[in-house]
């Protein structure tokens, strides 16, 4: 007897039962990169915070330079992850193009 639920086939020989709707990659993609970026801007403000503190307490403090040099190189780093998801973001990971080589089973 049949399901009434519609299967998935991602790749040769390997399916998955669903309801009626398509595997979206998108879909997941964009939920993925949301939850990424609410994280990276979470840690952004830390460092922001720590930065503003530091700068507060001035040079007097024993690792002045080293604490603002790793915190500036941090932020730069979260800046350029950041757009590099959003540029993932906007990839449509449904055409087959963007899929070539793309495997969902090792």
């Amino acid at each position: 007897m049949e399901s009434e639920r519609g299967t998935i086939h991602l790749q040769h020989g390997h399916s998955i039962s669903q309801g009626h709707q398509p595997l979206n990659l998108n879909h997941y993609a964009t939920k993925k990169s949301v939850a990424e970026s609410m994280l990276d801007v979470a840690l952004f403000m830390s460092n922001a915070t720590r930065l503003k503190v530091v700068l507060e307490q001035g040079p007097s403090s024993q690792y002045y330079a080293t604490l603002i040099a790793l915190i500036s190189v941090s932020l730069l780093l979260q800046v350029v992850i950041g757009i590099l998801l959003v540029v993932i973001a906007r990839l449509n990971l449904n055409e087959e193009l963007s899929l070539k080589g793309f495997s969902l089973w090792p």
